[in-house]
């Protein structure tokens, strides 16, 4: 073979070789790749004849929701600090329910915790069947804090039987709270889907995620994230849980025990009232819907006024940025929930429903309330 040929042989294995490497390592067309979400477009809300708040409605195996409510009949006609609700059908505007439990932790604003506090509900979770739900004591106008609502020394408590009965009791959650003090005392549950059935990504198949305040209902400054084993959950035990201190989430070496050593994943003074994620499987992203009184807590003045202000993020621990703020006045809604359930992709984007709660002092407004909420993403990349 002649000198010529042997390089003209040589470039065209060079050029092949590079157009086979090329095409192994270009990206699968088929896989989605995850765009911020830029917009959220609410729709015209539904409220539906059920009384109460703090709705965090998870989604079951049994393909109903299920959710605490606090401070309200629901679906019955007795008032608790804290009951726990069926919340059944198809249609997100035209759900029904029933009470599934009363549960032990006091009638309407009865202050059976410390300090003349009144047990309250935070988030809940449904995982393999299980429920799973954290409770706290709340004082309505701490002074110490300007009048915000605070909530001390949270515990999670959990059902095998859809909320008749839960474990351990009141009694127990008294004296030996999980999470003394403020600062992991509204932990929300990251929702996966049914019964936690997305739970494929951001190691969510092996740890349960939370997030919680710093002691809040109303107007909290900041949002931090623990996480316990899967496997681990259902013991019911503070040292099992970690909490996000920094850097790649996916590692053990960013997560450590001592609570007071967490990252701040939000840091919003004032503006942080108790709120949960969710995981939008179809956009890969999460959103956190928070909340605040513009007038300073919840407790003064005669104008109901919220502001909601959305974040999303690519994974749990962030980066998490706001996109949006809206205004709800006069309903004054609070404790926003994207629900798991009822999620349509539309093209690149997302039709979802909000549930939330609003107005205390107004009938017409404090109540169970259904919001269509279109969520709109970027172009892949953009505002990362």
């Amino acid at each position: 073979m002649s000198t010529i040929r042997r390089i003209q042989r040589f470039l065209l294995l060079s050029v092949a070789g590079t157009l086979a490497l090329s095409c192994r390592s270009r990206p699968d067309p088929s896989a989605k790749e995850s765009a911020p979400i830029v917009d959220v477009q609410l729709g015209a809300p539904t409220y539906m004849d059920y009384g109460g708040d703090s709705w965090d409605p998870t989604w079951a195996e049994d393909d109903n929701l299920y959710a605490a409510v606090n401070d309200g009949a629901a679906f019955g006609t007795v008032k608790r600090n804290i009951g726990y609700t069926r919340i059944t059908g198809n249609d997100p505007l035209a759900l029904t329910g029933q009470m599934q439990s009363l549960m032990d932790y006091g009638a309407m604003n009865a202050p059976t915790a410390v300090d003349g506090r009144n047990w309250k509900s935070g988030g809940s979770i449904s995982i393999d069947g299980v429920q799973y739900l954290s409770i706290g004591m709340d004082r309505y106008v701490d002074p110490a804090y300007g009048g915000r609502q605070t909530r001390i020394n949270a515990s999670i408590i959990k059902s095998t039987d859809h909320g008749v009965h839960w474990t351990p009791p009141i009694t127990e959650n008294l004296k030996q709270p999980m999470f003394p003090g403020m600062r992991f005392s509204t932990p929300f549950f990251i929702h996966y889907g049914k019964d936690y059935a997305a739970a494929t990504v951001d190691n969510a198949d092996k740890y349960v995620y939370a997030n919680a305040n710093n002691g809040f209902w109303d107007n909290g400054d900041n949002f931090i994230l623990g996480r316990v084993l899967r496997s681990k959950l259902g013991a019911l035990k503070a040292a099992d849980w970690a909490f996000y201190k920094g850097g790649d989430g996916m590692r053990d070496s960013s997560w450590v025990s001592d609570v007071d050593k967490a990252a701040l994943i939000i840091d919003a003074p004032g503006r942080c009232g108790e709120a949960g994620i969710t995981y939008l499987p179809a956009l890969k992203r999460y959103v956190l819907v928070a909340w605040y009184y513009p007038i300073g807590n919840g407790h003064v003045g005669k104008i109901e006024e919220t502001e909601l202000v959305f974040y999303e993020s690519p994974k749990p621990w962030g980066p998490w940025k706001s996109f949006k703020t809206v205004r709800a006045n006069p309903q004054g809604w609070y404790i926003p929930k994207v629900l798991s359930k009822f999620q349509t992709h539309v093209g690149r984007d997302l039709q979802a429903y909000i549930a939330v709660a609003g107005d205390w002092r107004n009938p017409t407004y404090y109540r169970f309330t259904m919001v269509p909420a279109k969520f709109v993403t970027g172009p892949p990349g953009a505002q990362e």
